[in-house]
């Protein structure tokens, strides 16, 4: 998952994709190019969010919720330097960035790093390619 995500995550890779999305809106005559290109990123997306996003999100929330012996802090919430001994609860944060923060006493929250910070905007970002890509392929040629 990490050779994903760096690879996502690369430079080249965004070069690579903005030159497939000049090259299919040059090819505009033909319309499967772009259709493709919607596809294609629109599938990165998808993939972008379950993987990135949500599965760490959901293992994170599932293995916080586990009861039992030695449940507390939540296991998600043991990170070396962190206080530890202060977490009452945790949290799952939707805006500006996805992730997973533990809630201390005081109400002040740490962030576990269990999602990674730049995939909330790389799913953006692929998302809005798909969409504008989409809309390209929609448009009539002269109008």
């Amino acid at each position: 998952m990490e050779i994903f995500a760096s690879l996502l995550l690369d430079p080249a890779t965004w070069m690579a994709l903005l030159v497939l999305l000049v090259f299919a809106v040059g090819a505009a005559w033909d319309r499967r190019w772009l259709r493709t290109a919607a596809l294609v990123l629109s599938g990165a997306a998808v993939l972008a969010l379950s993987q990135l996003l949500l599965r760490p999100l959901v293992d994170g929330v599932t293995s916080a919720e586990e009861g039992g012996a030695a449940s507390a802090p939540p296991w998600p919430c043991r990170i070396d330097g962190k206080p530890v001994d202060r977490v009452v609860d945790y949290r799952v944060d939707l805006f500006p960035v996805v992730g997973f923060s533990c809630v201390l006493s005081d109400g002040s929250a740490y962030g576990t790093g269990r999602v990674p910070a730049r995939a909330t905007p790389l799913t953006a970002g692929l998302a809005v390619l798909a969409g504008g890509t989409l809309y390209a392929s929609r448009r009539r040629p002269g109008a």
